[in-house]
Order: structure tokens, then sequence, then C-alpha cells
């Protein structure tokens, strides 16, 4: 029994031996395929890239601009009442009451607050670009809609509208696009689609 157990270690010794004197950089099948499963795949070409004004922006100018004509605004109303022809109505009459600065304060918060709601407007008017290798989406006012790009045969701008052709001529969209030409042109173009300047044939 003894001798059974020595040999049964020589052998297993033998066999570690064997295994210890494999090339150092070389790997077996089970940590190659591990490896393999758990290589991050690349980057795609066919990534989308979004073409769309900042609302932030967007809101901040609104904002900023509706603050300048109220205060503004204020001050002329102001000069014109005062004077012996200017008008003489009630509004003018509730501002004379406040004494200054106050009458510009509450003129410039007003036009703030009216330029903030013309923002929000305009931002949830623009459109949105979304543009692929596959695909094409527009983005207007909470609408959604998609253009494969197999059906996608020229793509123009023209009198600020942004227009998809097809493959027999019609069009399959004309969207009011307010987004600079050289960033849509270089987003198009980069994705494989036909840039065409002018306007088609077809176009009403």
């Amino acid at each position: 029994m003894y001798a059974a157990d020595h040999r049964l270690v020589l052998i297993d010794f033998g066999l570690r031996a064997i295994d210890h004197r494999r090339t150092p950089g070389a790997l077996d099948s089970d940590r190659l395929a591990d490896m393999t499963f758990r290589q991050r795949p690349t980057s795609s070409k066919t990534d989308a890239t979004v073409v769309a004004d900042s609302p932030l922006a967007t809101m901040l100018v609104c904002t900023i601009g509706g603050t300048v004509i109220g205060g503004l605004g204020e001050l002329v109303w102001e000069w014109v009442t005062s004077q012996s022809w200017g008008p003489r109505i009630g509004p003018t009459k509730l501002l004379t009451i406040l004494p200054s600065p106050w009458p510009t304060i509450l003129a410039a918060a007003v036009g703030a607050a009216a330029g903030l709601l013309l923002g929000v407007i305009e931002v949830h008017k623009s459109l949105s670009v979304t543009v692929s290798a596959e695909r094409v989406v527009l983005t207007s006012q909470d609408e959604q809609r998609e253009f494969p790009s197999k059906e996608i045969d020229q793509v123009l701008l023209a009198d600020k509208q942004l227009i998809l052709i097809g493959h027999n001529g019609q069009e399959l969209t004309r969207q009011a696009c307010d987004l600079k030409p050289r960033r849509l042109y270089s987003v198009f173009v980069r994705h494989g689609y036909s840039w065409t300047e002018g306007t088609p044939d077809n176009a009403t």
C-alpha cells in the first residue's frame, strides 16, 4: 500500500512539474475564452450625433432680452408720461406711486418673466436632429419622426427648412430649421448622406 501511494505522489509531482514548464506567456483555452468574453466592445462608427440648440442658452438670451426691454421700456414710458402731451392712464399713475427705482425694477422683472416664458416656448418649438448611419430622427414640439437611411436619397436646407428627399424624388419631410447649416452639413456627410445645395425641382 505504501509503494502505491508513493508512486501516485511521484506521478502528481511530475504532472505539476510539466505544467510549470509551460511558456510564461501561454494561455489555456479557458482563460482565453474568459478574456474574449470580457473584452469591451469597440465604439461603432454609426454612433448617433445630435444637432440642437442649447435650451439653457435659448432661455438665458430670452430672459436677458426681456429684462432689458422691460427696464428700458419703463424708463421711456416714464419720460413720455412726464411730458405735457404724454398720456395719463391708470397703469402710469400706479407706477408713479412707487419710489424710484422700483418702477424700473418692477418693469424689468415683468420683462424677465415674459422673456423666460418666450424662451420655454422657443425651446419647445425648436428642432432637434439626431443623425446616424441607420436613421434620421427629427424631434419638435414633443413629436418625434424617424426616417431609415435606406429611404433617404438626398438632404438639403433651403429657406431655413430641412428637407429629406426619397429615392423616387418626393419629399419625405420638410421641417422649419434654425440650426447652423455648416453643423448640419458636417454631421449628415460624416454619416454617409448625400447633401444637396438649393431647392429640389418638386419643392413647393
